[in-house]
């Protein structure tokens, strides 16, 4: 069963990856499709980082339903190929439910939680989040707890999420944080210490030198949003980060740039960069999103999350060049959206591509079909170094080429106590 929802995991991803505003370009790894819904728009809602606490009710609970179907055919190696392959079906059904509390315990104290129920799971509860905020006189905002913090901008490569990146390929688990954040002027400054499950023998009473330290400066001016920061962690490189994003009509641009020092040397340095834009046209009838990336850095990774729609996983950031483009198409008819991403990487002269289409009948409802498919340099058995995977094991069940039919109901309900 495992299998089954690994597999049909990895083909509804076509249209996850997707409906995921700001997942675009994600690698394919051990992916959960349970939500195969349309995609949408690719620009990141806008938040504000350094706003006081405004919970206006005592208790609000919301709670998250979401039920998924799904059917996948595929075979083990490319039909384009002249390899033997062997053709394999999943198909499989989960369910789902995610309840947050946010509680405003004063005026300056909230706590948070949230829970997620899956089933058929074998660890079918699962905290998704759980923290405290303390608002001092609306000058300084204490956060600390176990939740997930993103910086940087890119929505294909997030090289410059410092604190998602890890040192190495295995399981780190979600990070646990402590964080300070000050408004000064246009912007504000960020300061925190993080841990995770690989990084400590006890999370909860981590040492010093257990844990990862770090600081962000944002510059919000009329015309463009500017940030800069670093992360230290003694099993990696020290890494500081720089990124800017300005909106031209509808055309949003951003660049963004990384160091990578080793420390232990203090020899050398590793640099990576990246441009790229989101553009509406039509009355947003479509959106076309490019990237182009440079990857200065080897053996280097980003821890994802476990989501709805995808396992938690550490993904490569493939060496070299690298390119991501994808667009989608709003009809206006029956909610239908045409969508396609294609990431691909120079040095190894891979693509992976997920071509879809998904329709909304109705407000709960959504029906996608998508395809897919590794292009490209073929790896042998065992070599996972490019986005052709093969289906090896039970743990690995990539398979090049698929097709997948989903079907997902979803519905959110929210309660102020």
């Amino acid at each position: 069963m495992k299998k089954i929802f690994a597999l049909f995991i990895l083909l509804c991803c076509a249209a996850a990856l997707c409906a995921q505003d700001e997942s675009w370009g994600e690698p394919p790894a051990e992916e959960n499709p349970e939500n195969p819904e349309e995609p949408g728009n690719p620009e990141k809602p806008e938040e504000s980082e350094y706003s006081p606490i405004t919970l206006r009710d005592k208790v609000l609970l919301e709670i998250d339903f979401g039920f998924v179907a799904a059917f996948s055919p595929g075979w083990t190696e490319a039909p384009w190929y002249n390899e033997e392959r062997e053709y394999e079906s999943e198909q499989g059904a989960r369910l789902d439910s995610l309840v947050s509390i946010d509680i405003a315990l004063t005026d300056a104290i909230r706590v948070k939680s949230a829970f997620l129920f899956s089933i058929p799971e074998k660890n079918w509860l699962s905290i998704k989040e759980f923290y405290i905020e303390y608002n001092l006189l609306n000058r300084v905002f204490f956060q600390a707890g176990l939740y997930e913090i993103a910086w940087g901008i890119s929505r294909f490569y997030p090289f410059a999420n410092l604190p998602a990146r890890i040192p190495y390929s295995n399981l780190a688990g979600d990070s646990y944080i402590a964080r300070v954040t000050i408004p000064i002027g246009i912007g504000g400054l960020e300061l925190l210490a993080l841990t995770r499950p690989e990084y400590a023998d006890n999370v909860t009473s981590p040492s010093f030198k257990e844990m990862a330290y770090g600081a962000k400066y944002n510059l919000a001016f009329e015309k463009a949003d500017i940030d800069a920061g670093f992360l230290y962690y003694r099993e990696m490189p020290l890494r500081f980060f720089v990124s800017v994003k300005t909106t031209l009509g509808n055309t949003e641009l951003y660049t963004e740039g990384t160091a990578a020092v080793p420390y232990k040397t203090w020899d050398k340095a590793f640099f990576s960069g990246n441009i790229g834009f989101v553009r509406d046209f039509f009355k947003e009838k479509l959106t076309l999103a490019g990237e182009i990336f440079y990857n200065g850095e080897s053996n280097s990774y980003w821890w994802r999350s476990k989501t709805d729609v995808l396992y938690e996983d550490s993904v490569d950031l493939y060496k070299g060049f690298n390119g991501a483009l994808a667009f989608i198409i709003r009809p206006g008819v029956i909610g239908m959206r045409i969508f396609s991403q294609c990431l691909y990487t120079y040095e190894e002269n891979s693509f992976w591509l997920i071509p879809g289409i998904s329709v909304k009948p109705g407000d709960l409802f959504t029906i996608s079909l998508s395809a897919p498919m590794a292009l490209g340099s073929r790896r042998d058995v065992g070599d996972e170094s490019n986005y052709y995977r093969k289906n090896t094991d039970n743990h690995r069940p990539y398979r090049p080429f698929t097709i997948v039919l989903g079907i997902t109901f979803n519905r959110k309900l929210r309660f102020a106590l």
